[in-house]
């Protein structure tokens, strides 16, 4: 019997929580091969020791030897696919990720960039998986002299955060826009929202929509999935994308 055989024979048997961990690995097995257990429980939207439960109630002791049997069952998978066709079939879909960019609202960007380069502080908050893009966008417009501020945690961003004006312009990079994190250590900000507010995510439902003034929804969110690459590519090009309008702007 296979892993993965073994996780369908279990699933009567896996709690709530469990049951999010089996039903994200069959979607996405080849995820287990690259993440961590805390990254594949964020993925899943559970907990750490859900995850660790899953493991041993397949008799693993816990997710190191999980996953190395994982790994075993997909390197073996992998002799029955050319890697032609894997690699074909990721940068087709990577290329048109790309294309996607194009049908980013056009009013909503140049309304960003604008509001980048206005005479008022910037504050760019990116946390996590959402941390690069985040601190890709502080330095690139260090490069273009246009002032910001960057936090790439939420403690120091809610001390960052309190020197924030209302004609301030705040960006949030959030993959998943969950609003849990940001309620709870930035409660002052998202009860006083700057008019220029920005969320970038990849999440079309994105809880923290609610709070800002302005959401743009990259695409990918699907390719990610799909694909061990970290989803912090998509916002990456996004990131240069804007960057290169505030150049042409200047």
């Amino acid at each position: 019997m296979t892993i993965i055989e073994s996780i369908q024979q279990h699933t009567t048997e896996f709690s709530k929580s469990e049951l999010k961990v089996s039903q994200y690995i069959l979607k996405y097995p080849e995820h287990v091969e690259t993440f961590t257990i805390t990254k594949l429980a964020d993925r899943a939207g559970t907990s750490t020791s859900a995850v660790l439960r899953f493991c041993q109630s397949l008799g693993f002791q816990g997710y190191k030897d999980f996953r190395f049997e994982m790994i075993n069952y997909l390197r073996g998978a992998r002799h029955h696919t050319s890697t032609s066709d894997l690699s074909d079939g990721f940068l087709n879909d990577y290329a048109q990720l790309i294309t996607q960019l194009h049908q980013l609202d056009a009013k909503l960007l140049k309304k960003l960039a604008t509001a980048l380069m206005t005479p008022t502080m910037n504050y760019l908050l990116g946390v996590h998986f959402s941390a690069l893009p985040a601190k890709e966008l502080f330095l690139g417009l260090e490069d273009l002299g246009i002032l910001s501020l960057h936090a790439d945690d939420y403690i120091n961003a809610a001390h960052l955060t309190n020197t924030m004006a209302p004609d301030s312009t705040l960006v949030l990079f959030s993959i998943s826009g969950s609003k849990n994190n940001f309620n709870h250590f930035l409660a002052s900000v998202a009860n006083n929202m700057p008019k220029n507010s920005f969320l970038i995510t990849m999440n079309p439902k994105a809880e923290l929509a609610a709070a800002f003034e302005q959401t743009l929804v990259l695409p990918g969110s699907a390719f990610s999935n799909r694909s061990v690459v970290d989803a912090q590519a998509v916002p990456m090009l996004f990131v240069e994308l804007l960057l290169n309008i505030i150049h042409e702007k200047q």
